[in-house]
């Protein structure tokens, strides 16, 4: 059922809608524990690209050398895979602003979704070097999440629309966030079919389902940490 009211602390329900929703869904080990800290109110998701297309699953749940993982939520590959690797805090905003979020507090109100994508150019048409499967696999995440917060597609935006004057961010690259907005939107206003095998907007765009596996319950328990310097 949709969320009538703000989500306050961690989305253990993450798995849960973005499986009913019909991607191809795969559990990173731990996620259920992994973040840094718990979240505050959420307000919405955040999009990112990875800087490249081999970027893997545990290169975000375990981070790099100079920044502690998570660093997002959920990492959707170029086959349309998405996997969950956190229910915490990710280190995936930084410094930042946007109308409906505090300053810099972006990791703390947003699940961020990485792309493994390079972006290609900030000037990329919408959609250079996006795959079908990658891409409506990303409009049926934020359509989840949107959907279950009860929230419209204006609550699903792009690191560079919050980070963009602050740091130089420019991800998602390739892609047009307005006509992004607009996909996941007709998919949050879609009726739940019974059968999430079928086609967004035509049968020639399907995203890959993996058979079901075991449901979400009880509470993060995540680590907490102090916030890095970005």
């Amino acid at each position: 059922m949709p969320q009538t009211n703000t989500w306050t602390g961690d989305p253990v329900w993450l798995a849960d809608v973005i499986k009913s929703e019909g991607v191809d869904l795969v559990e990173y080990p731990g996620w259920r524990n992994r973040g840094h800290g718990d979240f505050k109110d959420i307000r919405g998701v955040m999009v990112h690209h990875t800087g490249s297309d081999f970027a893997s699953a545990a290169s975000i749940a375990e981070g790099r050398p100079d920044l502690a993982g998570p660093l997002s939520q959920l990492h959707i590959a170029r086959d349309g895979t998405v996997t969950v690797v956190a229910v915490g805090v990710a280190w995936h905003a930084g410094a930042g602003m946007y109308p409906w979020l505090p300053t810099n507090m972006g990791n703390w109100h947003l699940i961020g979704i990485e792309c493994a994508n390079s972006g290609t150019s900030p000037t990329a048409s919408h959609r250079e070097n996006w795959p079908e499967e990658q891409y409506f696999a990303l409009v049926r995440c934020c359509a989840a999440i949107n959907r279950r917060l009860a929230q419209t597609s204006a609550r699903t935006i792009g690191h560079k629309e919050y980070a963009g004057r602050s740091q130089g961010k420019w991800d998602p690259g390739g892609i047009d966030m307005d006509v992004l907005r607009d996909d996941i939107q007709r998919q949050i206003d879609r009726v739940p079919r019974a059968d999430n095998d079928a086609a967004f907007a035509d049968p020639d765009r399907r995203v890959r389902r993996r058979p079901p596996v075991s449901r979400v319950t009880g509470t993060s328990g995540c680590r907490t940490a102090a916030p890095p310097q970005e």
